[in-house]
């Protein structure tokens, strides 16, 4: 009990991931609480990792390391198509998604498709380290809608399709972008030699099977699927990724591709990603790698069978 009152009194928000573990962050002030139609939105500065951005309890990113997570999730995919002009970002509400894809100087359109406008504009107004105004850029078209939905009716194709989503939770309205019908509607809209990512959920050791799930999916969509994580310290987890592609992109995944890929788009003042990191991240540990081969873990996600994560 003595504990209890401690932590209301330093003002800790609790982050309980499933029954069995939760992280705690010390908030020094609240900026922003409030409830889109899709979800509760708080921005908090903390103490540690400063401004933060929670979506319905959950971490989704903060100052401290918000690029570690970025970087990782956009690079690679850009990386591995030979000249992406045309990227569709699903989600990436914060504005730092569509930052790192505007890095590279081969993009000439941007459509980023975002469900919640509320959450976009606190966005625009309280994490500008964040979007660093990538919102005004001229390439980029910003619509609020459901990004399935828009796919659907879109006849536009793409160099990339990149997928930012929140976590698949009960209820919420992330879970159909995580489906095989969905992965083969964004498969339909990629151009010839196209490549797909997206943010894969935890690769942490007895919780991996979120992102089992996701990548026997998408091999179940593409005939090139890499897997990948890295340590994201505000999430207190390490975080997997996904990049695929009908085309064979490992060759396009090399050292010496993607450092003189990364010295000719421009890309060259990044916090995070270079080649060692990249190595790191691919290099994944044999508990993720049997997780993924096993045929008893995890399932082949469906409209009719969707994943939930806690």
């Amino acid at each position: 009990m003595h504990l209890m009152k401690q932590m209301q009194a330093q003002n800790w928000l609790i982050d309980f991931r499933g029954g069995t573990r939760a992280n705690m962050y010390r908030v020094h002030k609240t900026v922003v609480a409030t409830k889109s139609p899709y979800q509760e939105i708080l921005i908090l500065d903390t103490f540690g990792f400063g401004r933060a951005l929670f979506l319905d309890g959950i971490p989704q990113s903060s100052a401290l390391d918000e690029h570690i997570y970025h970087e990782a999730l956009i690079h690679p995919v850009l990386i591995a198509h030979r000249q992406p002009k045309k990227v569709f970002i699903v989600g990436g509400g914060e504005g730092a998604t569509l930052r790192e894809v505007l890095r590279h100087n081969t993009v000439e359109r941007v459509v980023m498709v975002d469900i919640d406008d509320t959450l976009v504009a606190l966005a625009k107004e309280h994490l500008k380290d964040w979007h660093q105004g990538a919102f005004d850029d001229p390439r980029v078209e910003l619509v609020h809608a459901d990004a399935r939905g828009y796919l659907e009716k879109t006849s536009e194709t793409f160099d990339s399709v990149i997928v930012d989503a929140t976590d698949p939770l009960e209820g919420g309205p992330a879970a159909l972008l995580f489906t095989a019908e969905f992965f083969n509607l964004a498969k339909s809209r990629l151009n010839p030699g196209g490549t797909f990512g997206m943010q894969a959920e935890a690769t942490d050791i007895g919780v991996c099977e979120a992102h089992a799930s996701i990548i026997k999916t998408l091999k179940q969509c593409f005939k090139s699927v890499f897997s990948y994580q890295t340590m994201v310290t505000f999430f207190g987890l390490p975080w997997g990724f996904a990049v695929a592609s009908d085309e064979d992109i490992a060759a396009r995944l090399t050292p010496e591709v993607i450092t003189a890929t990364l010295q000719e788009r421009g890309c060259t003042n990044l916090k995070f990603y270079d080649v060692e990191s990249h190595q790191h991240m691919f290099a994944l540990p044999k508990y993720v790698r049997d997780a993924i081969e096993d045929p008893n873990v995890g399932m082949i996600i469906r409209d009719d069978r969707v994943l939930v994560v806690e």
